[in-house]
């Protein structure tokens, strides 16, 4: 039972952590919003957070 549960919580992780930011989406450039589908995010100094291009 530990084992399933453990096995489950791991897949779930792999799940969110591959998932990709669509274009116009929020973002951060350390990537701690998520990651762009382009790989572009474009944020100013003075913003707190830019957008996927």
């Amino acid at each position: 039972m530990r084992f399933s549960l453990i096995s489950t919580v791991f897949l779930i992780g792999t799940a969110f952590a591959q998932a990709k930011l669509p274009s116009k989406a929020p973002c951060k450039q350390d990537g701690s919003l998520g990651v762009c589908e382009s790989g572009l995010c474009v944020q100013t100094p003075g913003d707190a957070q830019g957008s996927c291009e």
